[in-house]
């Protein structure tokens, strides 16, 4: 969304409701190489709020980071939350490139459900129908507002907007290697959890749910009466686990998460129904609360897909001394790297 100069030297930024992450890849070499990252936390989750005063302390907080991680760019790709994004696929005949852009324009106009004057309409030709007649085109709409909102956080803390992106569709760059494979992933967030699947390196699907580490925490708080501090220990020091704590906590966060599963199965139904002749290979799970004892077993016995966790420097070079430190962030990081890698990773 927005103009994107692919010879410019830019870095990715990952505004979350919890914390804030950087990412600079420089070009070059069968991967691209990490120059710099880090992240900061975010009080009380002011990235969500429309006030000026909190939007201020936003820029100041990227402002520090950019600082303490000597990142003395301008430019920046930043990721928009996939909450606030519109996202789907499209079928459109073929045709010229100014009558494609009509006819997408006017396609849109049944599918968004915002009026098409109040947001920022973007798209890419994904996909060719074998007997060349149709396009597959994944069609992208952000609110004016949002956009307004992230561009002006940006320019206060000194920095350039190259580009805005959802975050899903930067996370899944980061999250799978290069080939035709089929993978759902499934990013969970401290508010909200995307799900995306995503086939021939394209996003599918995008999709964003209510659900996310602090649904779990205080469903945790609520079922064994503890302070929010309390209930975060032991939400991820016992997870799914049923044999600690008489299985308390698990009983407590089983129920969010079968409502997660079950959006995670329509994702699947919806995909394999677009695509029957494709097999879903994997689903690939990332985010600080795919740290939860026992998440993946419980999710693969739920769903009946292989699961793994996501590793985003996958597609990153790196010092081998960074590694152990690396792999313990990984979980945290697939947007902020797909964000760094657009339009070469």
């Amino acid at each position: 969304m927005g103009l994107f100069v692919k010879d410019t030297d830019f870095f990715g930024l990952d505004i979350g409701s919890s914390s804030i992450r950087l990412v600079h890849l420089r070009r070059g070499g069968s991967n691209p190489a990490l120059v710099a990252y880090g992240s900061v936390s975010v009080p009380g989750n002011i990235t969500t709020s429309d006030s000026k005063m909190d939007q201020d302390k936003v820029s100041e907080l990227i402002r520090q980071l950019v600082r303490e991680n000597h990142v003395t760019l301008k430019d920046v790709v930043v990721g928009l939350p996939s909450n606030k994004v519109f996202a789907t696929v499209i079928t459109t005949p073929k045709l010229a490139e100014a009558d494609l852009a009509k006819a997408i324009r006017y396609q849109a106009e049944q599918y968004v459900p915002m009026a098409i004057n109040q947001v920022k309409l973007d798209w890419a030709v994904i996909d060719e129908s074998k007997d060349g007649k149709n396009l597959e085109v994944l069609l992208i709409a952000a609110p004016n507002t949002v956009v307004e909102k992230y561009v002006s956080i940006l320019e206060h803390a000194g920095l350039e907007p190259l580009a805005l992106e959802a975050n899903a569709i930067a996370a899944a760059r980061a999250l799978v290697p290069a080939g035709d494979l089929a993978v759902a992933i499934l990013d969970l967030g401290s508010l909200t959890s995307d799900i995306s699947i995503v086939w021939k390196n394209t996003p599918r699907l995008l999709r964003s749910v209510e659900v996310g580490g602090q649904t779990l925490v205080r469903a945790v708080s609520q079922s064994l009466g503890l302070d929010e501090v309390q209930a975060t220990q032991f939400t991820y020091k016992f997870g799914l686990t049923q044999s600690k704590l008489e299985g308390q906590v698990y009983k407590a966060i089983k129920p969010t998460l079968e409502n997660l599963v079950g959006e995670i199965e329509k994702s699947v139904k919806f995909f394999t129904g677009r695509y029957p002749d494709v097999k879903l290979e994997k689903l690939v799970v990332t985010g600080p609360p795919a740290a939860l004892p026992e998440l993946g077993p419980f999710l693969a016995n739920s769903i009946g897909l292989p699961v793994e966790f996501g590793n985003a420097w996958i597609n990153v070079s790196y010092p081998a001394g960074l590694q152990d430190k690396l792999m313990a962030l990984s979980s945290e990081y697939a947007a902020a790297v797909g964000l760094a890698g657009r339009g070469y990773l």
